[in-house]
Order: C-alpha cells, then structure tokens, then sequence
C-alpha cells in the first residue's frame, strides 16, 4: 500500500483486483481500506473509491460489494475510450508531446492515439526522485511509440520543439486547480511562456470537493543520503498547477 511510483489509476487497479480477491473475508477487506486511506490518502481517485465501496459494505447486501468491484473494473477499462474520444479534437495537430512520470491513464489514451498518429513522439521528464518517467517510458516502449527521455531539467530545452504538454491529475480541485507530480508546475508555466497549449486528461473521478491543497514532505534520502548541519533537503512529490495555466481539463 506504499506504491511510490504508480499513477492513481494503476493503484486503483490493483486494490480493485485485490478486493476481489479477498472479498469473502470481511475483516480483511476493512484492514486493507483502513491501510489504503491512511497510505495514499493524497489520491482523490482512491479516496472516492473507497468512499463508495464503504457505503455498500455498511448496506450489508448480500452479494453487491463483489458486483460493485466487478462494475469499477468494466467501467475502468471503458473510461480510458471515454477521455481518448473527448480529446481527440485536441489532439488530431499534436505529434510531439512532453510529459513527465508515470500515469496509466495516458499510458492508455497514448496507446488508442498512436493507433492513429504514427507520428506519435513522447517526450517524458525521468520524473525524480522516483523516476517514474523511466518506468512510463519503457511501457510506451512496448507499444511501438517514439520516446524521447530527458532530465528535469531540460524541460524548458524540450518544451519549444513540442507541440502540447499532457498531464494526467492525481486531483482536481473544486476551485479548478489540478494537484499532480511536482514538475507539473514548471511545464505549465514554460508552456505559458512558450505559447503552447498544456492539457490535462484525467477521469472523472478524480474531481475533488477540497479547494485547499496542502504539501506533505517525503524522505529526504531519496534525494541525497549525504547530510551537514547546514544543508537542508526538500521532497516534496506532489504540487497544485493553477487553473490559468492549463488550457483545458479533458475528462470522461
């Protein structure tokens, strides 16, 4: 319940998967929530999630807790078509994109435009510090698509020769502001500078009624293990990219 570098989709996935594995052992099933809320409660997708499942868990149905997971998963697969086809008019004049670490769900609308976009190129940021970027590289990889891999850094060298930005969301909040992995931030104000549309494509599930985002600091070894008494070292993981810097939310 600790994944560090799988988007809020691919999690939702697997603890959906799980659920239906252990879905005859109530007690089990409520430790697992328990766990999962206090782990990754930064996630609004999980958070909505498990709001639902719990409320059919408390109607104490026979039968509806299972038919609710066996539902997620159905609609899941067709809510990636959903996004695809409300985003591909935004799409139809974009061959090269940049984005940073690692999202099941542009992993799968990537997947549907290349099918009709050969010319499909992918750049992605590595994504410290745990360069989820890599690990969303080599899955487009296996999809036969261009990909361009590039430090954090380069992000304002890149960014002129792309023609969009694309971010998926791990919230959106009621104020229309987006919450999603730090560099988010960076690559919509250089495409603000740059003149070049910044879209994000997230589920409708990801809609948040909290307006108020709040930073949470991670483990500093995992940026450097060296200490000093005077070095100070930040990590932070997510951050909020305000609604004027972002062209449009694409949803479904």
């Amino acid at each position: 319940m600790t994944d560090k570098t799988s988007g809020s989709e691919q999690i939702l996935s697997g603890l959906n998967n799980y659920l239906l594995e252990i879905i005859n052992d109530r007690k089990v099933v409520e430790f697992a929530l328990k766990k999962v809320k206090a782990d990754l409660f930064q996630f609004t997708g999980v958070e909505n999630y498990i709001n639902s499942f719990e409320k059919v868990l408390k109607s104490n149905r026979t039968g509806e807790p299972e038919k609710f997971l066996r539902r997620f998963a159905i609609n899941s697969e067709n809510k990636f078509l959903r996004i695809y086809k409300n985003a591909e008019p935004y799409l139809k004049n974009i061959h090269t994109v940049l984005t940073l670490s690692n999202s099941k769900t542009l992993l799968e609308i990537f997947k549907l435009w290349a099918q009709n976009n050969k010319r499909l190129h992918v750049i992605i940021c590595e994504s410290r510090p745990k360069f989820e970027g890599r690990i969303f590289a080599k899955q487009l990889l296996k999809q036969d698509i261009k990909v361009e891999l590039i430090t954090d850094a380069m992000m304002s060298c890149c960014i002129p020769k792309a023609d969009a930005v694309i971010l998926g969301a791990d919230s959106i909040s009621n104020n229309g502001n987006v919450i999603n992995k730090t560099g988010s931030l960076a690559a919509a104000i250089l495409c603000r500078y740059y003149k070049k549309p910044c879209y994000i494509l997230a589920s409708n599930d990801k809609l948040s009624k909290k307006t108020k985002f709040k930073q949470k600091k991670q483990a500093v070894e995992e940026i450097w293990k060296f200490r000093d008494k005077n070095l100070n070292i930040t990590n932070y993981y997510f951050e909020e990219i305000p609604k004027e810097l972002i062209t449009k939310i694409i949803s479904g």
